[in-house]
Order: C-alpha cells, then structure tokens, then sequence
C-alpha cells in the first residue's frame, strides 16, 4: 500500500525530536499493521498551498494512481505569509486568502483523489489560542476547508478539537498563546512529540473509520447484487 502524505513543516516533522516520532511516520507504522505500507512524503518546511500544488507537476503520475491513503495539512504558510493583511481584521480581506487557498487546495485535491483511495484533510489547530483575532482568522480558514471536504467527500481531522486546551503542551516552545510571542526562531507554532501524536491519531482513527465504512458499504451492495 503507498501512503501519500502532502503538507509543509508540521507533515514533513517539525517539532518532533526524530523523524519516526512524526505524526506522518506514526501513521505510517500503524497502518503497515495490516500491510506494507510505503510512504511518499511531499512536504517541505515554508509551503504554501500554491508551492505545494505546484510541487505536484514534479511527481509520476503513479504517485497519484497507486495511493491508498493520502493526507493533507496545508495553509499554516498561507496565513502567515498574509499576516500583515490579516492583522487589520477585515473580514474581506480574510476571505480573500481563504479564497486564495481554496482555489490551490480544491486542484491538490482533484490532481490526488481518486475513488479508491482515502483522503484525509485536516483543520488547522491554532498555536495562539489567547489571541482573539487568530482564533477568528482560523475559524473562517477552517471553515473553508470543511467545505472543500465536504464537496469532494473527502475524511475531515479536525486539528482544534486535538489540541485545543492542550496547546502549553501540544505546541513547541509555547509561550503565552498570544501572536506577539512570534519570534525569528523558536517559533511557538510546530507540534511537540506530543502533538504530533495527537495528530497521528486524529488521522488514523478518521481513515479507519473510513475505511471500515466502505467496507461495509461495498459488502452491503455486494449482498444486493446477489439478492437482485
């Protein structure tokens, strides 16, 4: 089975004090539970939606046919690259970038979807949680991707619900929750260890469920075949 995983720092490990502690390689270990599973990482630290999705004109169109199980966090990049707009507050100015993105996420998706496979996309958690303006900035950001899964059918992690309450612990060199804490280095923004273990399984416990319901689906319609 291969395993695409697409995404920018967090999916590439950031945060994490090994590669194997990656909530992607965690993931990836789980599922070779019940087969081999192979994982082709399209990740890098500092991209946006549209670095990714361009990235995507790089890789062998059997990357695409042959995933089993893709997953997506994007957009991390996006608001901060934006965040001399996004601090004004305006609201037109917010949906601009979820526009922005929208558009570059609804073509990653349509490039990497396909009937047979699992497509998982996650929510954004937010590393600010004291900070108002960030909560309403990722609020409407996630919105738009909840409708972007919800067009394509697509399994939704919803990060906030994973780290919320948790950030001091989930997100690495935490401070006081608040934007003004963003520093040249040491960001408080990468999950921890910690984090990237409640990611591992917000995705696995969303693509098994996935997965047990086609399942079940496709037995269900095998029995009205035969019954037809």
């Amino acid at each position: 089975m291969l395993m695409l995983a697409l995404g920018d720092s967090i999916t590439y490990g950031y945060g994490a004090t090994s590669p194997e502690r990656s909530f992607v390689k965690l993931l990836q270990k789980q599922l070779a539970k019940h087969g081999r599973t192979t994982l082709h990482l399209q990740a890098k630290p500092g991209w946006t939606s549209k670095q990714l999705n361009k990235s995507l004109n790089d890789l062998p169109q059997c990357i695409f046919d042959e995933s089993e199980i893709v997953t997506l966090m994007i957009g991390g990049n996006d608001l901060l690259h934006a965040a001399t707009t996004l601090l004004m507050g305006r609201a037109d100015k917010i949906a601009q970038v979820c526009d922005k993105s929208r558009s570059e996420i609804e073509a990653i998706v349509e490039r990497t979807k396909r009937p047979y496979n699992t497509f998982a996309i996650a929510t954004l958690y937010n590393p600010f949680p004291n900070f108002k303006l960030a909560e309403r900035i990722i609020s409407q950001y996630n919105d738009m991707i909840r409708s972007v899964a919800a067009r394509h059918g697509l399994v939704l992690v919803e990060g906030p619900k994973l780290f919320r309450g948790k950030e001091p612990t989930y997100v690495e060199h935490y401070r006081n929750g608040v934007f003004r804490d963003v520093r040249l280095v040491r960001n408080p923004i990468h999950p921890t260890d910690e984090g990237h273990l409640a990611l591992y399984q917000g995705f696995y416990r969303a693509i098994n469920r996935a997965r047990a319901r086609a399942k079940a689906n496709k037995r269900r319609s095998g029995r009205q075949s035969w019954q037809a």
